[in-house]
């Protein structure tokens, strides 16, 4: 009996071990190629690809994964207490990695984006607009600042300035798909 108890306990470990080594496959997995690729070391070539890309704050890439690593989890995670954890992780390592950032860096605007829907989603929407507008300003024609802009201007129930918004969007990147959606949406209501 001891025996069996023994491997059982044994096989349970292993099992856990296996089952979160999975969780963490998956959960990068989903993580941009550069973050895969700076977990490489620094003497693969895909390393060195990307730190010439993206300059400087390569350096800093790896709390720029972490705070995209803790985006993902904060979006999926419905323990609310659990959700403020990660979306407060979020916040620091995008705020970690923008003092390394300029307004000319290539990550910038994804940067002030993220962290815009993590302040928005901890209930800090003022703080959450000036990142937005931050990341329209670095480049005017990212799209996805507009949208995430939007989608939060409608949530506070300021319908005129997601229209606004919106319509700044189309203006700068025209052919947006994304953008005419949101605004066809809106106006159906």
């Amino acid at each position: 009996m001891r025996i069996f108890l023994f491997v059982v306990f044994v096989f349970s470990i292993l099992w856990h071990n296996l089952s979160a080594a999975e969780e963490w496959r998956q959960d990068t997995q989903l993580l941009p190629q550069y973050c895969k690729d700076r977990a490489k070391g620094i003497d693969s070539p895909q390393f060195n690809k990307w730190r010439k890309t993206l300059g400087g704050v390569f350096e800093h890439m790896h709390h720029y994964c972490g705070g995209i690593y803790a985006e993902k989890k904060a979006r999926s995670t419905i323990d609310m207490q659990e959700r403020k954890r990660w979306l407060r992780n979020v916040q620091g390592e995008m705020a970690y990695v923008a003092r390394h950032c300029s307004a000319k860096c290539a990550l910038y605007p994804e940067l002030q984006s993220r962290w815009g829907w993590a302040l928005a989603a901890d209930g800090q929407p003022g703080e959450a607009v000036g990142h937005f507008q931050l990341a329209i300003r670095a480049k005017p024609k990212y799209v996805p600042a507009y949208a995430k802009l939007s989608d939060l201007y409608l949530e506070i129930n300021q319908p005129e300035e997601a229209r606004r918004v919106l319509n700044d969007g189309l203006k700068a990147k025209p052919g947006s798909s994304m953008l005419k959606r949101r605004l066809k949406k809106l106006e159906a209501q």
